[in-house]
């Protein structure tokens, strides 16, 4: 009789915790992502778990190298060993065999990826009547979700995923959720200045936030002044950064940085939406201005969407932009956009171009 997977819906790693009950009842976890860092704290976390709930260690830094697992009642395999269909069943008499102890067998696959195509598939099947005294923990890299052994093994499993970071919200969701699970505390003005200065790299942002756990001490509120203290900006550079230099005339500076982000891959189309947004929001508050609204109130009431680390540089840029220099630029911008996108020059040409028309206006 095919098994009935516990929840089809998909989950991410950063909120392992909150899945203790899930993690409980699945017979088999699927474990994937392209973030390394993510998945390995994941499954350190739910072997940690299931040991516990087995009674069979009680120790929080349970390592998990192939040397913490006996064997008997926990199994550690490796993806690129098992390649081939015969050797897959060596994995498969492991899950089928009953517990020495008659707790629950806890076997595990690492680089589940690198299984070849009826290996594979051999573990899907086995997912879907899966025996009722073994679990199953798949960890593996990006896989294509349209081959048949990917769907059977997602729906007849706990479907954990690890998401990279690609914006800088994605950094500020993960900050939230680390501080609420180690009930820490960060005031809103330390939390913007992390979350633009920390690269977006999850590797980078825990590093970051367990130095301020041990710089601040146990029960303390972090501050800005802690985050600035304590925390070194992890970016070559950002878009922010570009932003300020432009906002602020600072030609040589500006092309250095539209430069370094090019080589460091990142997209014209990506920078020419965060410019447009960043001059919209200039002639929205140069609209305001124009009706009299002090600059206090622009900060106070007009701006809750800027981060409050940039709010008082808005006001200096506007000294820098009036509205026809704003309108002009935009003007450029959407024309860089347009021949970025039609792919009308070299990323590095088109970038430099626009800065060069940026400082005309």
């Amino acid at each position: 009789m095919k098994s009935k997977a516990i929840n089809t819906k998909s989950y991410t790693c950063d909120q392992v915790h909150a899945y203790d009950d899930l993690i409980s009842q699945s017979k088999c976890i699927f474990i994937h992502g392209t973030d390394a860092f993510q998945k390995n704290r994941c499954f350190r976390y739910i072997i940690t778990h299931l040991l516990k709930i087995n009674s069979s260690t009680q120790d929080n830094n349970l390592s998990t190298n192939k040397s913490s697992f006996d064997g008997i009642n926990t199994f550690l395999f490796y993806g690129d060993d098992f390649s081939s269909e015969d050797k897959i069943n060596s994995i498969i008499d492991a899950l089928n065999m009953m517990s020495f102890d008659m707790t629950e067998k806890i076997i595990s696959i690492r680089n589940f990826e690198q299984l070849g195509k009826e290996a594979a598939n051999k573990i899907a099947k086995y997912t879907e009547v899966p025996n009722p005294t073994s679990k199953l923990i798949m960890v593996s890299g990006k896989v294509d979700g349209k081959i048949s052994a990917y769907k059977t093994i997602k729906e007849n499993s706990l479907h954990i995923e690890t998401v990279e970071m690609k914006y800088p919200r994605d950094l500020s969701n993960w900050l939230n959720n680390y501080l609420r699970e180690n009930q820490l505390k960060m005031n809103e003005h330390a939390k913007q200045y992390f979350s633009s200065i920390v690269e977006l790299d999850t590797y980078t942002a825990y590093n970051e936030i367990k130095k301020l756990e041990l710089y601040v001490g146990k029960g303390k509120e972090i501050t800005l002044n802690d985050v600035k203290e304590c925390t070194v900006s992890s970016k070559t550079n950002s878009v922010f950064d570009l932003i300020e230099a432009i906002g602020l005339k600072q030609k040589e500076k500006s092309l250095k940085i539209a430069e370094n982000l090019i080589n460091n891959e990142e997209s014209v189309i990506m920078i020419n939406s965060m410019l447009t947004n960043f001059f919209f929001t200039l002639f929205r508050l140069d609209a305001l201005r124009r009706k009299g609204i002090p600059n206090g109130d622009l900060i106070s009431q007009h701006m809750k969407d800027i981060n409050p680390y940039f709010r008082e540089k808005h006001i200096t840029y506007l000294q820098t932009f009036d509205q026809s220099k704003i309108v002009s630029a935009l003007k450029h911008i959407y024309i860089c956009d347009c021949r970025a996108k039609l792919s009308m020059a070299d990323e590095k040409v088109l970038i430099a171009s626009l800065v060069a028309e940026l400082f005309k206006t």
